[in-house]
């Protein structure tokens, strides 16, 4: 077995090229870890697309300096956070790269010192951390690794990977007796699971194990091509400004003297046929960037050197085209005002309605499909106004949207914490704009605390919550998180969520968002259940086309 002391850039880009793909070989199984018998885990698919956004950042570049990659891979897991989980673990890498920053290389030492920063930022992320979920399992992994190399300081990576690994498995099982929930679930946690899979996909690349080929396009989650506007060249167009070829070539000593290549023989050769050049040799590996209109002959004159490992062509034409359309596509959408509110929301007809309500920009995203940071801050951007409210209108998206508040300065941007979509509802139905931005947020706030929120949904599985025995496929009522009703019959389960919640005799109004594949039969029987059973409840019905849950009622 190896036996690695010292860490560079690139084999830490290496280690953690395994972790994503062996979290995406687990991704179907750790997004099923949902406490809740509720077809809504995205655990796993939040957590490696935050991954993904590191490794996007960093996969065209060579990276000598460990702070240099740290710092790449950060900045990119940072803008594809997803969900808590993933906001929670781009903390954690970020902490990583604290902890590193300055350093060319990394002892065990380091490492122990950089995972101990990033626990620390991760647990900084949450405002209230919950002993039993990943943070626990990552909290227990530093309190290890310090103990483990204080007793052993001349042990070497592979050794301590391992060892880290069964202890966090340790931890990881025990989360259960430490979160009621998860044990009544009977569940470990899905977050903690997720990091698990990254760093024994870490071990398993440090001591080069093979991971599945297909890991990396598993579970839809594959590098994947940029999207392009295809009106931005079409067959009318012309290539006015060539292609951005960049690529690094690893030297063949069956090709060159390695020993004695200089990269100004390349160099050359791209002045005659292009411009914009930058050269980097790092001993046999060479990096190059060059604009050029024959990316094809300057492939095939370096491949006399050796061979790629990485390539990137791109139609600069394209880009310039895509710059302008976009350009302009940002004027026409500038909205000039004191406040502006933005909402992640997910279905045709509530993102119609929203719009509708006094909603200027809509982040798309919802119960399975968290937006990122990125995405918050791409719907800032369309906004030109002194003050943006965010509606995150899920509990899941409510950390993305605070790191972009934080990330964004162009304006003030104020996440008011509606947690459902009949919370974001309550508060644009309160919201005054002709008011100070303090008041107006004030009363946004009251209307959420004043509404409950009911969902109807599916069981995803069998499962015994509190007084309630769930069988997997038997409609549930939600309030929030907490399951209060549980029957075969879809609007039965809905009269006996609505007569559960929480001081329902002092309710007046019922507003039912139903979704997608819901009939006009089934609205027909769900209003003759409300007027039935809740004669002094008025009640509206509104086109949500949301996915998962059947019905959201916001109870007012």
């Amino acid at each position: 077995m190896k036996q690695t002391t010292h860490l560079d850039g690139e084999a830490l880009k290496e280690l953690l090229l395994g972790g994503l793909a062996n979290l995406k070989l687990h991704v179907k199984e750790v997004d099923e870890l949902n406490v809740f018998p509720v077809p809504d885990g995205d655990t796993g698919t939040n957590m490696s697309m935050t991954m993904q956004g590191g490794v996007n950042a960093i996969q065209a570049a060579y990276f000598e300096s460990v702070s240099d990659f740290a710092k790449a891979f950060s900045r990119g897991a940072l803008l594809g956070a997803r969900g808590n989980s993933g906001v929670i673990l781009s903390q954690f890498i970020k902490g990583l790269a604290l902890g590193v920053d300055g350093c060319k290389t990394i002892t065990l030492q380091d490492f122990s010192k950089a995972f101990r920063q990033g626990v620390t930022k991760a647990y900084d992320a949450v405002l209230n951390p919950t002993e039993g979920t990943m943070l626990t399992v990552m909290r227990e992994g530093a309190e290890f690794l310090e103990e483990y190399l204080t007793e052993q300081p001349n042990v070497h990576f592979e050794e301590t990977l391992e060892n880290l690994n069964a202890h966090m498995k340790k931890s990881l099982d025990h989360t259960p007796e430490l979160l009621p929930v998860l044990k009544e679930a009977g569940v470990i946690d899905s977050g903690g699971a997720g990091f698990l899979y990254i760093f024994e996909g870490a071990e398993m690349a440090l001591k080069g194990e093979e991971i599945s080929a297909e890991a990396l396009s598993a579970h839809g989650h594959a590098l994947s091509m940029p999207s392009v506007d295809f009106s931005a060249f079409t067959a009318d167009s012309e290539l006015e400004f060539g292609y951005c070829t960049e690529f690094i070539l690893q030297l063949q000593k069956s090709k060159v003297d390695v020993t004695t290549f200089d990269k100004q023989t390349i160099v050359e050769y791209l002045e005659q046929v292009g411009d914009s050049i930058v050269a980097v040799q790092d001993e046999d590996i060479v990096k190059i960037h060059v604009h050029t209109f024959k990316p094809g002959d300057v492939l095939n004159y370096c491949q006399q050197f050796g061979e790629y490992i990485t390539l990137k062509i791109e139609n600069m034409s394209v880009q310039h085209n895509e710059i302008m359309l976009e350009e302009e596509r940002k004027t026409k959408a500038k909205i000039k005002k004191p406040i502006a509110i933005v909402a992640a929301l997910s279905g045709d007809g509530l993102k119609k309605y929203f719009s509708e309500i006094g909603v200027d920009v809509v982040v798309d995203g919802g119960q399975t499909d968290n937006p990122s940071t990125e995405d918050f801050l791409k719907a800032f951007e369309q906004i030109e106004a002194e003050h943006i409210i965010v509606l995150p209108c899920n509990s899941n998206i409510v950390m993305a949207s605070s790191q972009a508040a934080d990330l964004y300065k162009d304006a003030s941007v104020h996440v008011v914490k509606a947690k459902t979509i009949a919370e974001g509802y309550a508060a644009l139905s309160m919201m005054n704009l002709s008011l100070e931005i303090d008041a107006v947020i004030r009363d946004m706030e009251q209307a959420i605390a004043e509404t409950e929120t009911g969902m109807i949904t599916t069981s995803i599985r069998d499962v015994e919550y509190e007084n309630l025995s769930v069988k997997k496929g038997q409609f549930i009522g939600l309030n929030k998180d907490a399951v209060l009703s549980a029957s075969d019959d879809k609007i039965e389960a809905a009269r006996a969520l609505i007569s559960a919640t929480e001081e329902i005799e002092e309710k007046a109004v019922v507003v039912v968002f139903y979704g997608a594949g819901v009939s006009a039969e089934e609205l027909g029987s769900m209003e003759q259940m409300l007027k039935k059973n809740f004669p002094l409840l008025e009640y509206g019905f509104i086109e949500g086309g949301q996915e998962v849950y059947d019905y959201i009622f916001a109870i007012e």
